[in-house]
């Protein structure tokens, strides 16, 4: 605990943390003290020596108190002009300087308070990835993000993904600490080898487990999530599990004009591998844990003797 203090001390004197986003390295720059540290207490599995690709300077106002700040997100707004992102009810704007690749964002103190659960983080740091994917990359990122749940065990991934309240936190947390390591409950980073094998990486996203990991494991399958009264697994055609999994694959918007055809190019051409590659399944589940990982380890031993 004494070593992170210190080491939090000399980051903070600094005012700057970068973390790494897969191949990409997000340099984060604030000056309040306590947002700071939160940052560098989130963020510390994933803090990088690497050169920053982008940079985000966070600035916190108060201007609001946390009821009337909670009152207003609701109603907020968010539209874009150019490089710029600006919400009503003075709860958000953000500029974006192009030629230094520096995200600069002046934002209620409010919105970082653990209730809001930093989803606004979540959302800067995913626009940043991929803008800086766009520049570093020309366009084609190395890997994509994915709303799932990611789990390391014996050797490789399973990927947990489906729509909100699906079920992704409920099967982290039925996962524990016996049955695997999970990676990331709400996002994580998938991309292709050079082997053509699919591989899976945490993300310094913020989920609803504490537990981030900046590992990661070759893909063995995908489980599309739905909750039930028994827990059984079915085969996905293809069609089907590229349908369902494209809607999981979190929108490469950056900052900057905004192609949507190439985006939703991006999104389909990657479901086609991953679908092409992976087999997928729907998992039915209930919350009986040693039914769950059960009927999971029978699919990782079939798997293993069809390979």
């Amino acid at each position: 605990m004494r070593v992170l203090e210190r080491k939090n001390s000399h980051l903070l004197a600094q005012a700057v943390i970068n973390v790494d986003i897969g191949d990409i390295c997000c340099a984060i720059k604030c000056q309040d003290p306590y947002l700071f540290g939160k940052f560098a207490d989130m963020y510390s599995n994933f803090q990088s020596q690497k050169p920053a690709d982008i940079t985000i300077e966070v600035q916190a106002v108060n201007r609001m108190s946390l009821p009337e700040a909670k009152a207003a997100l609701l109603q907020t707004r968010i539209t874009r002009d150019g490089n710029r992102f600006v919400a009503n009810k003075l709860m958000l704007e953000t500029e974006f300087d192009t030629a230094n690749r520096i995200v600069r964002v002046t934002v209620e103190k409010g919105l970082f308070d653990p209730s809001m659960e930093f989803k606004l983080m979540n959302r800067l740091l995913t626009v940043a990835y991929y803008t800086a994917c766009k520049a570093k990359f020309e366009g084609s990122p190395p890997a994509m993000l994915v709303h799932s749940c990611g789990i390391a065990r014996n050797g490789h991934a399973l990927l947990f993904t489906g729509p909100c309240e699906s079920g992704k936190t409920t099967v982290a947390r039925l996962c524990g600490t016996e049955h695997g390591e999970v990676l990331n409950d709400e996002m994580v980073l998938v991309s292709q080898s050079r082997n053509e094998a699919m591989e899976v990486r945490g993300a310094p996203i913020i989920g609803g487990l504490a537990q981030r990991r900046n590992a990661g494991a070759p893909l063995k399958c995908v489980l599309v999530l739905k909750q039930s009264r028994v827990t059984e697994l079915h085969k996905l055609s293809r069609l089907e599990a590229c349908v369902r999994f494209m809607r999981q694959v979190v929108s490469p918007a950056h900052f900057g004009p905004v192609d949507r055809r190439t985006f939703w190019s991006l999104i389909a051409d990657f479901s086609y591998e991953v679908t092409r590659i992976t087999p997928f399944y729907e998992l039915e589940f209930t919350l009986d844990k040693g039914k769950l990982w059960s009927v999971i380890g029978d699919l990782e031993n079939a798997l293993e003797k069809e390979e």
